[in-house]
């Protein structure tokens, strides 16, 4: 059975595996994940199962702007196919709406299907294309999802 929970410290090591499996030579270097760690720790979700991560979701809060984002989401390759990436999405959408959101973005390659579905049936939208999102040759859609803000004395 998989839960979702917060990450800790130390999930750090095995998030980063994840991380280097599904992004390669994109991924984040294990400091940044640190440092992500220690600045979004209220939107950072892991997927275990028998006390093992298989998977986690990574998100941020722009409170100037009401303006939530995934910044990341890896599965392990042997649990893809499971709706791990799902579950874990829907978490961290939920943890950014109550944060009072009044909308949440996130960026996609283009050929990422399975992701693009997952962010699709949980309401994203795209929103507009960068062919050269992180670079040259680095493209990206940029997704959102519209929220209803609530007032901050609700």
């Amino acid at each position: 059975m998989i839960t979702i929970r917060k990450a800790t410290l130390e999930d750090l090591e095995s998030i980063h595996h994840i991380e280097t499996l599904s992004f390669k030579e994109g991924s984040y270097p294990l400091f940044v994940l640190r440092q992500l760690f220690d600045i979004s720790n209220d939107y950072f979700y892991v997927a275990e199962e028998h006390q093992n991560v298989v998977g986690y979701a990574l998100g941020n809060l722009t409170k100037h702007m009401n303006q939530g984002w995934m910044l990341s989401l890896g599965v392990h390759p042997e649990y893809r196919g499971k709706h791990i990436g799902k579950q874990l999405s829907e978490k961290l959408v939920e943890a950014l709406e109550s944060s009072f959101s009044s909308e949440i973005c996130l960026t996609v390659h283009p050929d990422n299907t399975s992701a693009i579905r997952i962010y699709e049936a949980l309401g994203f939208e795209n929103s507009k294309f960068d062919d050269g999102y992180y670079g040259p040759n680095e493209p990206r859609f940029l997704m959102k999802k519209k929220l209803i803000s609530r007032p901050f004395n609700s």
